[in-house]
């Protein structure tokens, strides 16, 4: 269900519709939760952020993308690491390299998502990713190959990276609303006095709600 705030000025974006299928419980939770809240800063940093209305200087922007894209890329490789080693494992134990399909989820969720900038299609694939890992884990366990503490130790492993990724997107958000990029981390000139930020807080709140109309995710 989507829905459009009464507003002065419209503004024209354009999306797709992404319909997707998460078998387990945390990936469920970050789409339900979180999906939203990162589709408006990625939306934000890919489109926005460039604007010179946002004086933001260009060694910022680069600071906050690189500080995004290193996070993200080492989720991803950390990911590619254990794919390679249960498909190793999955080989020597001789079960079919698809066998992790027969996982079946006791509540499996359907998602349709709206995706206005290549980034958020990109954090889609990555939890897409994250949910069938899971099941490649599960399946391995559940046959008796792998025991319940290394589980539960790979699966927090998962988490931390993603979670890392989630919280780095947050500060990103937090220095774009307040201004504090110089105390977050990414440069600049001296931070802005405590009446400044609440005035740019307050005009970036207002620039959000005219530019981004946030979808709910309707769980089938």
């Amino acid at each position: 269900m989507t829905y459009q705030k009464e507003k002065t000025k419209a503004y024209a974006t354009s999306q797709i519709e992404r319909n997707i299928t998460l078998s387990l419980e945390k990936p469920q939770i970050i789409m339900t939760r979180s999906f939203s809240h990162i589709r408006k800063v990625l939306y934000f940093v890919a489109t926005q952020m460039p604007l010179p209305t946002l004086k933001i200087e260009d060694s910022i922007k680069q600071s906050m993308q690189k500080f995004i894209n290193d996070t993200w890329m080492e989720v991803e490789n950390y990911y590619s690491e254990i794919e390679n080693e249960y498909a190793d494992k999955y080989k020597e134990k001789q079960l079919p390299s698809d066998s992790y399909l027969c996982v079946k989820s006791s509540s499996e969720k359907e998602f349709k998502l709206m995706v206005n900038c290549p980034a958020v299609s990109r954090f889609i694939n990555l939890i897409v990713r994250y949910d069938i890992l899971l099941k490649k884990i599960d399946y391995y366990w559940l046959t008796g190959h792998l025991d319940d503490v290394a589980r539960l130790q790979i699966s927090k492993l998962l988490d931390n990276k993603l979670g890392k990724l989630i919280s780095n997107i947050s500060i990103v958000s937090k220095a774009l609303i307040t201004k504090q990029f110089n105390a977050l981390g990414f440069g600049g000139t001296a931070d802005l006095r405590n009446e400044e930020i609440a005035m740019e807080t307050k005009d970036s709140e207002a620039e959000n709600d005219d530019e981004i109309s946030p979808e709910d995710q309707s769980a089938a």
